[in-house]
């Protein structure tokens, strides 16, 4: 799903002469329910496609998210953070992480933005809570506008195990499939496909 409402990419608007960059801040929100990711199409025809009744709540109960992946623009990109907006439950946050040394995965000028992940609690990761297709989520976006600059992105890319109904009250809550529910592609460096 792109916040900056299917649009790619949105401009940031400079903040007013003087203000101290800490007080330079642009939002962005946006409000969506789950059923709007769902592409009704057989998963085997493509990568965007949820499955031809995804979208069917007689027959799917909705999915459990198991990786929420903000996409923005450094260095300027403050925070990400994605919220089940029917109960306020914060699901994702994502502050960019600026590498300090010369270690692996922490190089000095590179950016990190790290994904949400969900999955097992044996295995260290919070259990995915069932989204309903009807549930409402909200994605807000924070930038740094102290200087003005256009083709900012405020993007989720999102994969989810779509969970038919007759599965939701089971015991056994595993996700059956993996479906892709983002909206979207980023035509630059092919990692949103």
């Amino acid at each position: 799903h792109q916040t900056e409402d299917a649009q790619g990419e949105y401009d940031i608007v400079p903040c007013l002469p003087g203000t101290p960059p800490k007080d330079c801040v642009q939002v962005i929100t946006s409000r969506w329910k789950v059923r709007d990711m769902m592409q009704t199409c057989p998963s085997r025809e493509g990568s965007e496609c949820t499955g031809t009744d995804s979208a069917d709540a007689d027959k799917i109960a909705g999915v459990r998210l198991i990786y929420a992946g903000p996409h923005c623009h450094a260095p300027d990109c403050l925070s990400m953070e994605l919220y089940n907006a029917d109960t306020g439950r914060l699901l994702c946050h994502m502050e960019p992480e600026f590498g300090a040394s010369d270690e692996v995965y922490d190089e000095r000028g590179y950016v990190a933005l790290p994904p949400c992940l969900w999955g097992e609690p044996s295995d260290g990761l919070q259990a995915p809570e069932l989204l309903t297709l009807d549930t409402e989520l909200l994605s807000i976006k924070r930038n740094n506008n102290t200087v003005g600059h256009y083709g900012e992105m405020a993007s989720w890319q999102m994969r989810a195990a779509v969970i038919p109904r007759a599965e939701a009250g089971s015991a056994a809550q595993r996700p059956h499939a993996e479906a892709q529910v983002r909206r979207g592609r980023d035509s630059g460096d092919g990692s949103h496909v």
